[in-house]
């Protein structure tokens, strides 16, 4: 009681502390929750950039396997085989020889 008659409600020194300590846990629980949003965040945008790395890749792979498919065309072999090596069609089919049975 006060001089004057009236009951003061104070909290008493372990109340205060826990008071306090709940307060720092959750300031501390906002921080990691935020530090947890801003990592998540970057984690995202490096995903994103690694996708369009991958999709590079594969579009440029998908390039290189119609060139190679152009360049392994029959057609193109024989084309190459004439004009180059002055090879040329055989006017009349090979003639198979087999050898003769024992």
């Amino acid at each position: 009681m006060c001089s004057n008659g009236h009951t003061v409600s104070f909290m008493t020194r372990r109340q205060s502390i826990g008071l306090i300590l709940g307060a720092l846990a959750v300031i501390a629980l906002v921080f990691w929750q935020v530090s947890n949003v801003i990592r998540i965040n970057t984690l995202l945008v490096t995903n994103e950039q690694k996708q369009r790395t991958l999709d590079s890749i594969q579009w440029r792979a998908r390039q290189e396997q119609i060139a190679i498919a152009r360049l392994e065309s029959a057609e193109r072999i024989r084309r190459l085989a004439r004009e180059r090596l002055g090879l040329r069609e055989p006017e009349q089919p090979p003639i198979i020889v087999s050898a003769p049975e024992p």
